[in-house]
């Protein structure tokens, strides 16, 4: 498992710069470069928000090991559709959430910055 940042402040699951989901999907089956990866388990915060994968009661707190599924084939760091970098960052973007096809206006979306192309 990787050591995960997370940049990404307006995601449900950001605690600290860490994740407190249990893992994390980057997608990006087709990606040659960063920009064509994304977070898949991005969830926006809004004010009805609560972080419903973790709690912070009993001194529970995200771990810096976040397993990474992945489907960036081309990444040199993705085997067996896992990430297998020392550490992985996700960072905001400005853009359009791409879901199903599906484009949202005025989402932030997130990209792997640890994403390295075999073909470099």
């Amino acid at each position: 498992m990787p050591k995960l940042k997370c940049k990404v402040e307006q995601c449900i699951y950001n605690y600290d710069w860490l994740c407190a989901k249990n893992y994390i999907d980057v997608d990006g089956p087709t990606a040659r470069c960063k920009n064509d990866t994304c977070c898949k388990s991005y969830e926006p915060k809004d004010e009805n928000s609560t972080h419903f994968e973790f709690a912070t009661l009993g001194g529970i707190t995200p771990n810096i090991m976040t397993e990474v599924y992945c489907d960036a084939t081309n990444c040199v760091f993705e085997k067996g559709q896992r990430c297998y970098a020392d550490r992985i960052e996700i960072k905001n973007v400005s853009g359009n959430l791409h879901e199903n096809g599906a484009k949202s206006q005025n989402v932030d979306i997130t990209n792997c910055q640890t994403f390295e192309s075999i073909d470099d």
